[in-house]
C-alpha cells in the first residue's frame, strides 16, 4: 500500500504545569510521532448515514501497520480525534473526526 501522506499522532497531549516563578500555568509539549499513512475523506452522505450529522468532517486514515493508541491527530493543520478503529484486513485503519474549535 502506498502511503503518500504524513500525520502527527499525539500519544500524550501534555498537561499544563505550574511555573512558580511566573505564577502561571504553561502548556507542556506532549509526546507525538509522525507516521506515513493514506488518508481519504468520507462523503457527507455516508457521514450522515453512520453518525447522523451533516456538519462533521470524517476521514479514514490507513497505516502500513497497527499504531499505538493516540488521543488526537494533526493532519494538514487541523486536529482530529479518533472515532473508531475499522475492523478490516488492514489492522491499521482508523476513522478520525475533525475537532471543531
Amino acid at each position: 500500500m502506498k502511503t503518500p501522506h504524513r500525520i502527527k499522532l499525539y500519544i500524550d497531549k501534555g498537561t499544563p504545569k505550574y511555573n512558580p516563578t511566573t505564577g502561571e500555568y504553561e502548556q507542556v509539549e506532549g509526546m507525538y510521532k509522525v507516521v506515513p499513512c493514506f488518508v481519504n475523506a468520507i462523503s457527507q452522505s455516508k457521514v450522515f448515514e453512520e453518525y447522523g450529522d451533516r456538519t462533521q468532517k470524517v476521514i479514514v486514515c490507513r497505516f502500513n501497520q497497527e499504531q499505538v493508541s493516540f488521543v488526537q491527530a494533526e493532519y494538514q493543520g487541523a486536529l482530529y480525534e479518533p472515532v473508531e478503529a475499522i475492523d478490516a484486513p488492514i489492522k491499521g485503519s482508523v476513522r478520525l473526526r475533525k475537532v471543531v474549535e
